[in-house]
């Protein structure tokens, strides 16, 4: 179980007056400069630990307490004037941990070291590492006696001192020797005969039912694995996804079919407006043309010059034959009158002949006009025969020609609606039969899918009836295959076996009353006792002996063995140190945080870290970079004492001296090692590290991360 700082209660500590704050796993204090950041620190060590002297210069003052949660089934509270600190629950502990697990988990006011000047010692290595202070707990005469450490054992042959441990093993092997001997002779009189054969033959049924019964618990684990498999196939394709598909589909169909009535309804628009661009062209030349036409002179013209003509000559011709007989006034008036018959032909031979000049002009315009006209009649069916009729004829294929534009767009929202819906449907049915599926075979993926849903249900009630007639408790699976096969015709027959080797049990323990007397006399028992608890009795003395002599002996070999082991250890510690330096618990951190050194040496006392091109002394080291080795060491020296469990890391400002992105990398294994259980704490007054555990807070769940202010 991890050991994990609960909560911090401090009053008139330095410049802070009172702070009272609870702790996730992943905790930022932060802190104005002279604000108490170290008060609170130091208080902090005060408090847990008993050998402070590891800390220089340790300000004493305020009242409060850190409450621990881990060490017992209870939280502890512990304070500066606390008698019992956390090297006393280590100390105690069985695992052995060192007293300088102190320094390894706390970082005060920048001090980037873990002991001495060059930052970490070679005791506290060795401690690490070697486990020279767990070697010393356990082969101590406490633990494993002189007697023990004397004894010299031979293959299964003990020989040890008769004192301590050695008395109470032969006494004890001279214990188990007389109760063999007295079951020798029960067996002799009691256990021979046919009342033995029935209790093989018990024993045998029992088995047998015992291993009918774990059969049946395997075989309802066994469904019960079944249905969790065919409710994980039906999982993997949800009805309410087939629904769904379903659904798209046929609104897919109903949109497809409004798709094809309108294309439908489109083509015979675009039939009715299939002229619509030629009339439209064709409309104002038409009537350009027409405005300008000039008709053929009329036979009037002819008829008028004719009776001119006539009448003319006439007046002429009586004139010259009535001469004589004409007055002058008369024969002036007749004069007038040939004179204005010619005078009038004159003028309208002159119109006729410049209208037919004008009309002989204008042919070619008449030979457009009737090219449109042969067109219209050719495309329409009708004759041509003013504006109007080009001009209706043209609003109605217009009306056709706007409805065809707006079915286009209805045309193109539908089609875009349906290239949708038919990649939806095409992606999801993929999904499900993992390739490329037609529109043709939509439905019948789709039947098939919904069809094997159902089947898969119908398999999952008949496991589950199976299930319910086997009537074993959830709690009861035995997941372990114990061979056999159960069934139920065989486990009544077996159950009714052993009901009928009972009872002849009890006969048989009848006829053997007389023989019961005389073993009771020999044992001094109360012949009112059951012959089953009888032996049953001597059985148990027997078998606790046996264990006590099991556990004494095992107690001798295990502490003979240790103790030797560990005389052998004492002899390869240095090896062991640096093994435990290249183990990858300790080296991982040091990559991760460093992203540059990648092995760790003990030159006599000397730390050396090295790189892929050169090996340094920690004293050679940069600020920054002896703060990046000092948290991966103590973070891979912690991993390696304590393997599963987890603690808590109290940095004060331990990253000041490192680099900008040196700080994101370590905050981010700091992260790490949170979600793995660990607690940390970090006091910082850098605006730009708070700003780092703000980010990386992100990644915690509500309550897992938790930022103060003093």
């Amino acid at each position: 179980m991890g050991i994990k700082i609960d909560k911090i209660s401090v009053k008139d500590l330095g410049p802070i007056k009172s702070f009272i704050a609870e702790f996730g796993i992943f905790n930022l204090i932060y802190s104005r400069n002279e604000k108490g950041k170290t008060f609170f620190t130091e208080f902090i060590i005060r408090s847990l630990f008993r050998n402070i002297s590891r800390w220089s210069n340790l300000r004493k003052g305020g009242k409060g307490k850190v409450t621990i949660s881990g060490l017992e089934e209870r939280t502890i509270d512990f304070s500066p004037s606390s008698q019992k600190k956390l090297e006393d629950y280590w100390e105690s502990s069985e695992k052995g941990l060192p007293i300088s697990m102190s320094k390894l988990l706390v970082v005060k006011g920048g001090e980037a070291g873990i002991e001495d000047g060059e930052g970490i010692s070679k005791f506290l290595i060795k401690e690490v590492l070697s486990g020279i202070n767990v070697l010393d707990k356990i082969d101590n005469d406490n633990n494993i006696s002189k007697t023990v450490k004397s004894a010299e054992i031979d293959g299964s042959q003990i020989s040890i001192p008769q004192r301590g441990e050695g008395k109470q093993y032969s006494d004890i092997r001279d214990e188990l020797k007389s109760i063999d001997k007295q079951f020798e002779e029960i067996e002799s009189e009691y256990t021979q005969g046919i009342l033995k054969t029935y209790r093989i033959e018990e024993k045998t049924l029992q088995d047998k039912l015992s291993h009918l019964d774990k059969a049946k618990r395997h075989q309802a684990y066994l469904i019960s694995e079944r249905i969790k498999e065919l409710n994980t196939e039906l999982n993997n394709i949800p009805e309410g996804e087939l629904i769904k598909i379903e659904r798209e589909l046929y609104l897919y169909k109903s949109k497809k079919g409004s798709y094809n009535q309108l294309e439908e309804k489109h083509k015979s628009v675009l039939k009715e407006s299939k002229d619509f661009k030629w009339l439209e062209s064709a409309l104002p030349y038409y009537k350009d043309l027409s405005s300008k036409i000039i008709k053929k002179p009329g036979k009037s013209l002819l008829f008028i010059c004719g009776i001119l003509a006539i009448a003319g000559i006439a007046t002429a011709v009586a004139l010259i034959f009535f001469n004589q007989k004409i007055s002058a006034a008369a024969w002036t008036s007749y004069l007038g009158i040939i004179c204005f018959c010619f005078l009038g032909l004159l003028v309208f031979s002159l119109v006729y002949i410049k209208k037919f000049y004008n009309f002989s002009k204008q042919a070619g315009q008449n030979e457009e006009l009737s090219k449109i006209k042969g067109e219209f009649k050719n495309r329409i069916g009708k004759e041509l025969t003013d504006i109007a009729l080009l001009e209706s004829t043209l609003n109605e294929q217009r009306e056709s020609n706007s409805k065809s534009s707006a079915i286009e767009e209805q045309i193109d929202g539908l089609n875009k609606g349906l290239r949708e819906l038919h990649f939806s449907i095409n992606q999801k049915i993929a999904s499900f039969v993992e390739k490329e599926a037609s529109e043709q075979d939509w439905d019948a993926i789709l039947k098939d899918l919904k069809q094997n849903n159902r089947s898969l249900r119908d398999h999952i009630d008949e496991e589950r009836q199976e299930l319910y007639k086997l009537g074993v408790s959830e709690t009861d699976y035995l997941s372990e295959d114990i061979v056999i096969r159960y069934g139920q015709q065989e486990y009544e027959k077996t159950q009714s076996e052993l009901g009928h080797i009972q009872e002849e049990i009890k006969n048989q323990e009848d006829k053997i009353q007389k023989l019961k007397y005389r073993i009771c006399e020999k044992t001094k028992a109360d012949p009112s006792i059951s012959w089953e608890e009888l032996i049953e009795n001597l059985r148990q003395k027997r078998q606790e002996v046996q264990n006590e002599l099991r556990e004494v002996t095992a107690n001798i070999v295990a502490g003979f063995n240790v103790h030797k082991v560990i005389s052998k250890l004492r002899e390869e510690e240095d090896a062991k140190i640096q093994e435990g330096l290249q183990s990858e618990v300790v080296l991982s951190p040091l990559k991760d945080i460093t992203q540059r050194y990648n092995r760790l040496a003990l030159d006599n006392d000397r730390l050396i870290v090295s790189d892929q091109y050169d090996n340094f002394g920690i004293r050679d080291l940069s600020t920054g970079a002896i703060e990046q080795v000092m948290l991966a060491l103590r973070i891979g020296f912690t991993l390696k004492l304590l393997r599963e469990d987890a603690l808590f890391l109290i940095l004060d400002d331990a990253f000041q001296h490192s680099d900008w992105q040196k700080r994101e990398i370590l905050i981010n294994k700091l992260a790490d090692i949170a979600k793995k259980g660990w607690q940390i704490i970090y006091l910082t007054m850098d605006d730009h590290i708070k700003g780092l555990f703000d980010k990386f807070s992100k990644e915690f769940e509500a309550g897992k991360y938790n930022s103060f202010e003093l």
